[in-house]
């Protein structure tokens, strides 16, 4: 009886030291899961674009004149291809309203889906990277309307894009040259009336 006992003891006694070394819950180090990736980097007027003109609050600037301390000529924005993006003559108007600006560049994308890069700027060392932005105020909008209409087409305004080379920081120190599409000009467009139809979703009457 004495031996039966004296195990139950030493049997509580291990049982009472093994859930006092079991931490709490709540005193656990928690694993800590990362984020799934927001993109907060731009201002909500350049969300949804491949480029922004809005100096962030936290440009590097100082980072960049330091970089640019012994700076040699840096090439200037370079578009890769040079088209025409207006179908028709070039002296007709084709009514397409678009917007124009040409302002520094501080943020860049190579396309949509892309991740931001910040943009060289360095005033002070009259380096500045501006191009010529042309975006349509009304996409698909008709065009053309000084022209008797025609029952087999249908015309429309189109967003022209074009690739340039932007010179980018890369890392805390180090610059290099991405290419990113920019909208170069809001064109007109043709196409048959059908296909048209088809492609907006337009029932036929």
């Amino acid at each position: 009886m004495f031996v039966l006992a004296f195990v139950f003891i030493i049997s509580a006694n291990s049982l009472h030291v093994t859930y006092a070394a079991v931490t709490h819950p709540s005193q656990q180090a928690r694993v800590v899961y990362p984020e799934p990736r927001v993109d907060n980097e731009v201002p909500e007027r350049c969300k949804g674009l491949t480029y922004c003109t809005i100096k962030p609050k936290d440009y590097p600037e100082e980072k960049f004149k330091t970089m640019f301390k012994d700076y040699k000529r840096v090439p200037q924005p370079t578009m890769i291809v040079d088209l025409d993006n207006r179908q028709g003559s070039p002296d007709e108007s084709d009514n397409c309203d678009s917007e124009v600006t040409y302002e520094p560049l501080y943020k860049v994308r190579e396309n949509i889906n892309a991740p931001w890069r910040t943009v060289v700027q360095v005033p002070e060392k009259d380096y500045i990277q501006r191009v010529r932005l042309e975006r349509c105020t009304k996409i698909d909008a008709p065009c053309f309307n000084i022209f008797t209409p025609n029952d087999d087409f249908v015309t429309y305004c189109k967003q022209k894009t074009n690739v340039w080379e932007v010179l980018v920081a890369k890392g805390d120190n180090e610059i290099e040259t991405i290419k990113a599409e920019l909208p170069v000009c809001c064109s007109c467009h043709y196409k048959p009336k059908v296909d048209f139809m088809t492609r907006f979703g337009i029932s036929k009457k």
